[in-house]
């Protein structure tokens, strides 16, 4: 998939909002499936580069999961920490949109905006 730097900016621009509507997201990046960062947007310092390398590859490690289950294509990816939550999910066959909170009761919040997200981008591109 070529993304042009016209989405980027689309895309960089719907991840600051996400983040001013759910101010209980601490981060948010979208990768390819490859691993690559494409955008990203956070409140604190995390180390995105490598979260979008992590979060591809969860993922395809979930669709492989579902599928020898045959459970269908996997949506979506929560990671529950001691200190926070992780959500990684499909925004289309070629991007994942990983957010974070530091907030362990902010995990329905983190779902209903960053799907909205996800969605929002899928029709971007």
């Amino acid at each position: 998939m070529q993304l042009t730097e016209f989405a980027k900016h689309q895309i960089n621009a719907r991840l600051t909002a996400l983040m001013k509507a759910c101010d209980v997201i601490d981060a948010a990046v979208v990768s390819t499936i490859d691993g690559n960062l494409f955008a990203m947007q956070q409140t604190g310092k995390f180390p995105l580069d490598r979260l979008a390398t992590m979060g591809s590859s969860l993922m395809a490690l979930g669709d492989t999961i579902t599928a020898e289950l045959s459970l269908g294509h996997c949506d979506k990816i929560i990671s529950e920490n001691q200190d926070g939550l992780v959500a990684f999910m499909h925004v289309n066959s070629e991007l994942v949109l990983i957010t974070v909170t530091k907030h362990k009761t902010g995990l329905g919040l983190l779902l209903s905006h960053s799907r909205n997200c996800a969605h929002d981008i899928a029709k971007m591109v």
